[in-house]
């Protein structure tokens, strides 16, 4: 492997560091940021006033995203500035290395005392080391990631399944009751109504 490859490598590891702080924990913190706004989303008591079936259901609601708060946001917000310093302070160990293996291969091609090609380094086994074991932070992450997403889907369509049909059924029985309410409404008098009143008293 040429000079050109290593720094191919070496890029590329710097690349997958530069996503994890530029892309994943921006996101994990967007994702707390989100939740924190379904949960206020959910608060109050707009549904309490139409029935006690919804007041149930807010209930159930605030459940989930209780626990959603509590097991995730919570954690997640304390973990993205630990993974920060954690990510930042690899980075730096990373790059240190990488510089001081880089002059150490050097000053052993200028004696002449390098045997080895590059390809079989020391140098070249700790990058390609570097950017395996980034890339599986990496990957940790992103599973967590959608570890959660998918913990949350799981407990909505849990409550779903569990008030959909019974609220849909109690939803249409209200709606009935209001459109009777509407037919059964008392009538403005017509004119002919109120001479017909005039003349019977």
């Amino acid at each position: 492997m040429s000079g050109a490859n290593s720094d191919l490598l070496h890029r590329s590891t710097l690349s997958v560091y530069n996503n994890l702080m530029d892309q994943f924990n921006p996101g994990l913190q967007k994702l707390v940021t989100l939740g924190n706004s379904y949960i206020k989303a959910f608060e109050g008591d707009v549904l309490i006033q139409i029935s006690e079936t919804q007041r149930k259901l807010t209930v159930e609601v605030e459940g989930v995203f209780r626990w959603f708060h509590i097991e995730v946001l919570q954690a997640m917000d304390k973990n993205v500035k630990l993974d920060e310093e954690y990510i930042e302070g690899s980075r730096r160990i990373y790059e240190l290395e990488v510089r001081n293996q880089a002059a150490t291969l050097e000053r052993q091609l200028r004696r002449g005392v390098f045997r080895d090609s590059l390809e079989g380094s020391e140098y070249m086994q700790y990058l390609r080391q570097s950017q395996h074991e980034i890339l599986k932070e990496e990957e940790r992450r992103y599973r967590f990631l959608a570890e959660k997403h998918c913990g949350l889907t799981q407990s909505l369509l849990y409550l779903i399944n569990k008030t959909g049909v019974s609220l849909q059924q109690r939803a249409d029985g209200w709606k009935e009751k209001v459109s009777e309410s509407r037919s059964s409404r008392p009538r403005t008098p017509t004119p002919s109504d109120q001479e017909a009143q005039v003349t019977l008293e």
